[in-house]
């Protein structure tokens, strides 16, 4: 397999938002410059876990600007472009191509159910032609938990054929084991093209595969743990750094709370900042009682 355009440890980067709802740009920056430090190879601007759907096209676009100007560096940032409309999303993704941004990862459309393969391939290849840019790296997002509509290594087959280097990989946040090894099939037949998993749990198994890395909810409190992992996952303890992982995950699980909710209160109680633990509807943020709940769980706390 050929180098692959995009490899390593990326954080699906939480939104701050202030009491009015809007984005805290300036505790926006200083996160994203702490979560490079802390060990993330880069970062992804609004993801899932930075509650991307729930903002409109001219703040993350916005946003994406702010972080830009404060300095970081445009080459570390992938951008989260997906939207129901295709027009909306090409604007998105045009944005972050001519912003200098290493790639887009790009949801399938997300509301009408059962649409066909067909209709996939058009949605994303309406993209692709409005965008029209050679620069454009694409990464197609699988999380059919979430958005109902899976992408079948079939399309992602066909989107790679139609857009060579463009269509450069996927993120796979099914946390389907048999999945994510089924699109290493895909990757093996388009050198450069790669796959990432949307959970640390999977990095080690990712990687063995000859994955590109994690693009990781948990990277936004534990860097440094998946980034150990991630430069260490040849490794003979490989699988102990793996389990060194888990346990954050686990406790969020456990206790049943929203993971953006709970990861938001875990970087408040990192940074000592209240205001952090605030989330946009239709999320509802964790009362008192079960940040302190959730908080109590992970003994020892996280540390900063």
């Amino acid at each position: 397999m050929s180098e692959l355009s995009l490899r390593g440890v990326f954080a699906p980067t939480l939104t701050p938002v202030r009491a009015d709802l809007s984005i805290d740009l300036p505790a926006y920056i200083e996160f994203c410059k702490r979560l490079l430090e802390g060990g993330c190879h880069g970062l992804v601007l609004f993801g899932t876990n930075s509650e991307a759907t729930s903002f409109a096209a001219t703040e993350r676009m916005a946003a994406v600007d702010a972080v830009i100007e404060a300095g970081i560096p445009a080459s570390k940032l992938v951008v989260g472009t997906g939207a129901a409309s295709i027009f909306e999303a090409a604007d998105l993704t045009r944005h972050a191509v001519q912003s200098g941004c290493r790639g887009a990862l790009t949801l399938p459309p997300f509301y009408y159910p059962g649409v066909s393969e067909e209709g996939l391939f058009r949605s994303f290849a309406a993209i692709f032609d409005r965008v029209n840019d050679e620069r454009l790296r694409m990464y197609f997002y699988h999380i059919p938990q979430v958005s109902g509509i899976p992408l079948s290594p079939s399309l992602l087959t066909r989107l790679a054929q139609a857009y060579p280097g463009q269509a450069a990989g996927v993120k796979d946040s099914s946390g389907d084991e048999n999945n994510l090894l089924g699109l290493h099939e895909v990757a093996r037949n388009f050198p450069g093209f790669a796959v990432f998993c949307g959970t640390e749990a999977l990095l080690l198994k990712n990687m063995q595969g000859g994955g590109g890395g994690c693009i990781s909810g948990m990277a936004n409190v534990l860097p440094h743990v998946i980034r150990d992992l991630y430069d260490n996952w040849q490794a003979a303890d490989a699988e102990e750094r793996q389990n060194r992982t888990n346990w954050v995950r686990d406790a969020i699980l456990d206790s049943g709370y929203n993971m953006i909710a709970s990861l938001k209160v875990i970087v408040a109680d990192q940074t000592g900042r209240k205001g952090w633990s605030r989330v946009r509807p239709p999320l509802v943020d964790l009362t008192k009682a079960e940040q302190e709940q959730l908080l109590a769980r992970l003994s020892p706390p996280v540390p900063a």
